[in-house]
């Protein structure tokens, strides 16, 4: 399986658990309290391990270009701001199953933007597989007896996978910070902000438990899952990332029942074979054509191969991450929509 891929699927594991997690810890907490800690969590989480590697993550975010800083700008708001607030509202409101599958949609808004906005090419497999999800979905949706109309919750998760899938687009294109650098910009940016709002506008106790507990679900579900979830958008675009990130909301519907006690309908696990099955559609996706590399400089995690021909003035481990350039190509190859490969589509 392509690093990508892994990556992908790691991240929809951590992410997918949080639902349940923030359950079993919101107890009467604001849900506006809850979305800062779980973003404080991740970001100082982060922070710790950048320091360890001695990094300075303002003198990174400093060489932002001003096109750059821009998105990022954009994407704390939508996706540390917006988005986590409508969902932990949601989980406060609705079951924790419930919440859990319809962050399914997030695919769906991802996989749209970035086809309409960002020229991201999208084949058939890929709207094939998305087709499997939304089936399964609607299957939960409508037996469960939930509507999308009239379901306050449903509403609040909906509105946060539209903000997300605004994120996960803006936060591909960021590829001059690294992973964890970006992340734990997001993360102590949004995470302070609404803390400050949940304490200026939802004042109210709170216990030492569920502060802790929400740092601890942040740094996991939120910290180390965006990293991953950054890795895969590089790696194999915003489309592909967000399907194979749809495996995510199966595993909290898990945990719910094993771990809260739900019962949902029977419907759900035929569901969730259909989602497996949409997953495995797209690691069958092959696609390939000749395209033109323009000059292109940046800094990511890479090996040596066609795309990074350069020299080293010392022998280094591979992959290795350092800001490099890269000399306009053109060839054939079966690819995916990564980091190299955002060239339009007729």
């Amino acid at each position: 399986m392509p690093s990508g891929q892994f990556a992908a699927i790691a991240s929809a594991i951590l992410f997918g658990i949080s639902p349940v997690l923030c359950k079993l810890v919101i107890g009467d907490m604001s849900p506006l309290l809850l979305a800062g800690l779980l973003y404080l969590g991740s970001g100082l989480g982060l922070l710790l391990v950048l320091l360890g590697q001695r990094r300075n993550p303002l003198r990174e975010l400093a060489s932002l270009s001003r096109h750059h800083r821009a998105k990022l700008l954009g994407a704390i708001v939508a996706g540390g701001m917006i988005a986590p607030v409508c969902l932990t509202y949601g989980i406060s409101y609705g079951t924790a199953a419930e919440v859990s599958l319809l962050l399914n949609l997030e695919t769906v808004a991802t996989t749209v933007l970035a086809w309409l906005f960002f020229q991201e090419h999208v084949g058939g497999a890929v709207w094939l597989g998305k087709a499997l999800i939304l089936v399964a979905a609607a299957l939960i949706v409508i037996t469960g007896g939930e509507t999308l109309s009239f379901s306050s919750s449903g509403l609040l998760v909906v509105l946060a996978c539209l903000f997300w899938g605004i994120d996960n687009n803006l936060t591909r294109d960021v590829d001059e910070l690294p992973p964890a650098v970006l992340a734990g910009v997001k993360g102590l940016s949004a995470g302070v902000l609404n803390i400050a709002l949940a304490m200026a506008m939802t004042p109210g106790p709170v216990g030492g438990s569920q502060i802790s507990g929400g740092l601890l679900i942040g740094a996991f579900s939120y910290g180390v899952s965006l990293v991953l979830f950054v890795q895969a958008l590089r790696g194999i675009g915003s489309a592909r990332t967000s399907t194979f990130f749809a495996a995510g909301p199966f595993v909290g519907m898990l945990l719910a029942v094993l771990l809260l006690g739900e019962r949902p309908p029977f419907i759900y696990w035929p569901a969730m074979a259909l989602m497996l099955s949409g997953i495995a559609l797209l690691c069958r996706e092959a696609h390939g054509h000749h395209h033109e590399h323009d000059e292109l400089a940046h800094a990511h995690k890479h090996a040596h191969d066609d795309h990074h021909r350069h020299e080293h003035d010392a022998a280094g481990t591979e992959p290795h991450e350092h800001h490099h350039v890269h000399e306009p190509l053109a060839h054939h190859h079966v690819h995916w929509p990564d980091i190299h490969h955002r060239h339009g589509h007729s």
